[in-house]
């Protein structure tokens, strides 16, 4: 049986920042998001704990990881056939709390094609 178009799930290129880059304000991470995700992973590989916002703008705090954490989510699971993803256009911005002195942070998605 082949697979039709939409029922393949791509990784999109990782995007990173460097702990020497991240500052006390949030910064984009790469660029913002050119397909809706169905799956986000966003990992920090720093020695300290960072703030990260999932959004258009950057300034709330969505949720923070500790030094060496991992945030996983499939935003579409258990969809019924509805589609709830973040918006093409959104990006994921990150801050630290107090300045890493190693390590970068990560994140990536799988899109549907």
């Amino acid at each position: 049986m082949a697979i039709g178009a939409g029922n393949r799930a791509k990784f999109e290129a990782a995007r990173e920042m460097a702990f020497g880059t991240i500052t006390g304000t949030f910064q984009k991470i790469g660029t913002s998001f050119e397909n809706q995700p169905r799956v986000i992973y966003i990992q920090n590989f720093t020695d300290t704990i960072m703030d990260f916002s999932v959004s258009f703008t950057g300034v709330e705090v969505s949720f923070s990881l500790s030094a060496g954490g991992t945030f996983t989510t499939d935003v579409t699971a258990n969809g019924a056939g509805t589609v709830f993803t973040p918006a093409i256009g959104e990006s994921v911005w990150v801050k630290h709390r107090t300045a890493p002195s190693s390590g970068f942070v990560q994140f990536s998605g799988v899109i549907q094609v």
